[in-house]
């Protein structure tokens, strides 16, 4: 299932049948709360049920079945550190709720930048690659074909979390 532009609510999100979806890819607009991590979101469209603002303290309460979810948004691997448990953020909240990785930026993403890594990121997740290798290899092609012309800040935001040693077994 996609969901693009004004059909992308938080509400039709919710009624998806997430726990069936092997990916969940996220392209929208992200920011974190470090003071009060519960409150960090994602931004989908609001409509009369829901404020378009899919906070942590819901998406914790989503049943997902995912093997990757990708936060490909702005600051969805930043947060408050919780002492042992570890730092609350996005991406923490996507392994609550059942995600088996999580692919999330510790920075502002750049659209472009975004996409064009995300593209190398999925074929090589098609060819077999587990996440954590095919998001470094991702970034190694970015480096590869644009260089030192390309700012680190551009491609090197996004980090692998969870179960990311083990392909996920995507077909091209």
């Amino acid at each position: 299932m996609i969901l693009i532009g004004k059909d992308a609510t938080e509400t039709a999100f919710k009624k998806e049948p997430l726990d069936q979806f092997r990916i969940l890819h996220l392209a929208v607009h992200g920011f974190a709360d470090t003071q009060y991590p519960e409150r960090s979101a994602l931004v989908l469209g609001k409509d009369s049920t829901d404020d378009g603002l899919l906070q942590v303290r819901e998406i914790i309460r989503l049943k997902l079945n995912a093997q990757l979810a990708t936060l490909s948004a702005c600051d969805t691997g930043v947060g408050k550190l919780q002492g042992e448990e570890g730092i609350s953020n996005l991406a923490e909240a996507f392994l609550v709720a059942g995600a088996r990785s999580v692919v999330a930026s510790l920075w502002s993403a750049d659209d472009t930048s975004a996409s064009s890594l995300m593209e190398h990121f999925y074929k090589r997740l098609a060819d077999g690659e587990t996440v954590s290798s095919a998001l470094r290899n991702a970034q190694l092609d970015m480096l590869s074909k644009f260089g030192s012309d390309l700012n680190p800040y551009y491609w090197a935001a996004f980090i692998s979390v969870g179960e990311t040693s083990t392909p996920i077994g995507i077909t091209k």
